[in-house]
């Protein structure tokens, strides 16, 4: 029976520790991720509580690098390392701490969308999602495949629906892959090169919206910010608004000035002129001010000449 290491963060990683015991594979520890502001840490998942539940022996950390983690898991006797759900880099040495190797996954259809930030690239393109699970190696994402579930994204999927595929096809994955590992079977595939593609890093700001795009594309951005990412977002009336949810407009015949408002329903939802196309803004929430209320005719977002203009004035005035 191979002896396993967990290493994780997310929720991702508490379902695929879960299958691991479901399969009866052997958990001989697991190290969380633990950082001081669990809150930016998307879909950061109690692993501690799962494990203590479970009967798993757990370290948390917040540098997995730190000598005392290696030492913790070299004690450990290991075969496998699964390593899923951090957005820290291994040092080379913990490919020496599991005699077979390091396991990674990545939610996207390999080679295709290698690095970062894969759930909200791939709600944001609306293209194909993945439970890829992979040998570890030098590279990023790009070592043989063990298991791959793959999935079409919707129209009307944001990053949470996104991500609950993600996990639903962990289960698909390891419940094909895991008897065969059971069994002795390792047998990655080799990824295919010439077909590599990668994704950069997003980060918060990166969910701006700006109302001169056009509908199509803000409707999926604003999908691919939402929870469990920060949200997208805009400003109204000198106050930061979050977008959590919206809708296209496909039949309302409507022609407005890009970024104001043109209509208010009862469930006070927006409809927004963009730079084409109309959209409905419909959970939204001011960062500060939540009794803020958003008017037909408002406009949102800035106007960058007009804001210099303001704050230059401000300024001559204030010599």
């Amino acid at each position: 029976m191979y002896r396993i290491l967990v290493i994780g963060a997310v929720n991702s990683t508490a379902r695929i520790i879960q299958k691991l015991i479901s399969h009866k594979l052997e958990i001989v520890g697991v190290l969380g991720h633990e950082p001081k502001d669990k809150n930016k840490v998307s879909g950061w998942a109690d692993l501690a509580s799962l494990c203590l539940n479970s009967g798993v022996d757990y370290k948390s950390f917040v540098k997995i690098n730190d000598e005392e983690n290696l030492n913790w898991a070299r004690e450990k006797n290991v075969d496998i390392i699964f390593a899923v759900g951090f957005s820290q880099l291994l040092y080379y040495q913990w490919f020496s701490v599991a005699k077979l190797g390091c396991i990674g996954f990545h939610p996207t259809k390999l080679p295709l969308g290698r690095g970062r930030a894969p759930l909200a690239w791939v709600t944001l393109e609306q293209t194909h999602g993945s439970a890829t699970f992979f040998l570890m190696g030098k590279g990023a994402d790009d070592g043989p495949i063990f298991a791959q579930s793959i999935f079409k994204i919707e129209e009307n999927d944001d990053a949470g629906s996104v991500e609950t595929k993600i996990l639903d096809h962990i289960d698909i994955a390891l419940d094909q892959w895991l008897p065969e590992l059971k069994d002795g079977l390792w047998n990655p595939v080799p990824q295919c090169e010439h077909l590599a593609s990668y994704y950069g890093v997003r980060k918060e700001e990166d969910g701006l919206i700006n109302w001169n795009d056009n509908a199509q594309y803000i409707n999926r951005l604003i999908k691919a910010a939402s929870k469990p990412h920060p949200g997208a977002y805009t400003y109204c009336k000198d106050e930061k608004i979050t977008v959590w949810s919206c809708r296209l407009e496909k039949d309302l015949q409507f022609k407005g000035v890009i970024g104001r408002v043109l209509l208010k329903n009862e469930k006070q939802e927006c409809l927004i002129q963009t730079g084409e196309g109309l959209l409905w803004i419909e959970d939204y929430e001011f960062k500060e001010q939540p009794v803020i209320q958003i008017n037909v005719g408002d406009k949102l977002g800035y106007s960058i000449e007009d804001e210099i203009y303001r704050i230059k004035t401000i300024l001559k005035n204030n010599k």
